[in-house]
């Protein structure tokens, strides 16, 4: 087995998460509108609109800022938003989206991240994400650990579509049997990374203990868990 040279992180729900749950952000916001719409409703306007709008909207692609512009018409007017205050509710959720208030790095982010980058190893993330992450990360105070960001409103392409991961790969200017990708959804993460022959790893904060397999693929209940498998692929180089 090849060493790993490389590692490549998702973004939200790997390295960081929303402190409050996104529908709850949208409620609040709405309610701020004038809308009555509760937790629950913005759920379910929001999984309606996400279904209904295709990838590219008017040109946007999904997950860029100007995508977002009629995903959160849909979602807003949904809700009870009238037409003419529809557009600064808009503005408020981008706002809140693009703050670094609103999210919150897990415990282990930041230190695991320096310990991989002073152990030589080149980061970088994939993500399904605005064409704001690098800002985001910026302000979270961990973007100067990554040699790249790679999103897919800038790719135009997402995960689990090659194309994104291939773009990383030449960011990295790594073998993909090099490369270690993590990352907590099975189909997007997972799949994605194989279809290129990279390696997964399964981010699973709710499973028992690190150590598992799901499907062959390792199971990390956090992201210390990378440091026992980059172990693995050194000492197996090695024998």
């Amino acid at each position: 087995m090849p060493s790993t040279r490389a590692i490549f992180f998702d973004a939200g729900n790997t390295l960081f998460t929303e402190r409050r749950p996104r529908a709850a952000i949208y409620s609040t916001v709405a309610r701020s509108h004038g809308s009555r719409a509760t937790e629950e409703d913005a759920a379910d306007f929001m999984a309606r609109a996400f279904a209904e709008i295709p990838f590219s909207a008017e040109g946007n692609f999904r997950y860029s800022t100007a995508w977002f512009e009629t995903f959160n018409e849909m979602v807003l007017l949904g809700m009870g938003v009238s037409e003419s205050r529809w557009r600064s509710a808009h503005e408020e959720l981008i706002e809140r989206f693009e703050s670094p208030k609103t999210y919150k790095l897990f415990k282990e982010t930041a230190s695991i991240l320096e310990e991989l980058s002073n152990l030589g190893f080149t980061l970088g993330v994939v993500s399904n994400w605005s064409e704001r992450l690098p800002v985001l990360l910026q302000a979270l105070g961990v973007a100067d650990k990554f040699e790249f960001i790679v999103t897919s409103a800038e790719m135009r392409a997402e995960k689990p579509n090659r194309a994104i991961f291939e773009r990383a790969l030449f960011r990295a200017g790594v073998p993909a049997d090099e490369v270690l990708h993590v990352g907590d959804h099975f189909e997007r993460d997972v799949r994605g990374a194989q279809s290129t022959g990279i390696r997964p790893a399964y981010l699973d904060r709710t499973a028992e203990a690190s150590g598992t397999t799901r499907e062959g693929v390792p199971v990390l209940t956090d992201l210390c868990g990378i440091l026992s498998l980059v172990e693995q692929t050194s000492h197996a180089s090695r024998s």
